[in-house]
């Protein structure tokens, strides 16, 4: 009994072979500085039940990643703000504007 290779397997799928080094996080910084964030959540679950529950966790990660949370690393603004283009004002969470 034979079968392909993973790599046969996931070119018939349309899967592209990336060439970064395994467990070298300067190959790709933002992602790994992402996944680090996403793991040390304190709600992250230790497993997901199913896809969709992993997709509803991740979708609303990342709502309230990107539309709520406040980052220190640009001026206390949200990255759907600064992407759309800066306040006039920058304020920290929990003072006033």
């Amino acid at each position: 009994m034979t079968s392909k290779t993973v790599a046969l397997f996931l070119a018939d799928l349309g899967v592209t072979r990336t060439h970064s080094r395994p467990r070298v996080s300067n190959d790709n910084p933002y992602s790994e500085a992402q996944y680090r964030t996403l793991k040390y959540l304190p709600d992250f679950p230790d497993h997901f039940t199913s896809l969709s529950h992993a997709k509803q966790f991740l979708v609303e990660f990342f709502y309230q990643y990107n539309y709520v949370h406040r980052h220190s690393g640009i001026g206390w603004h949200t990255p759907s703000s600064v992407h759309s283009g800066l306040p006039t004002r920058s304020t920290r969470p929990g003072s006033r504007p």
